[in-house]
């Protein structure tokens, strides 16, 4: 009789400890879940950037591929002159 009082409470205090690491775990489990829910909005975030960026990289790639708006945006921002032309810089005006 003895035995077997102390083999039932040594298998409860064994089903505790399990439970008691099986709640462990699943705490452990959620906080990561949490942490990753996290992460995955701000990757989400960060690929529209990208996503933008790309599309507008890719505008300026067609635009750059244009003849008549390189020469524009060479005269505009680099001073390039055509032949017989000649340019005057004015101070303070964009």
């Amino acid at each position: 009789m003895a035995k077997r009082k102390i083999f039932k409470t040594v298998k409860g205090f064994l089903y505790m400890i399990v439970g008691c690491g099986l709640l462990l775990t699943l705490f452990n489990s959620m906080i990561m879940v949490y942490q990753h829910q996290d992460e995955v909005v701000a990757l989400k975030k960060q690929k529209a950037a990208v996503v933008k960026e790309k599309k507008a990289l890719e505008n300026e790639i067609d635009l750059l591929n244009d003849e008549d708006y390189v020469a524009r945006y060479a005269r505009e921002n680099y001073v390039f002159t055509r032949d017989g032309e000649q340019v005057s810089i004015i101070p303070g005006v964009k």
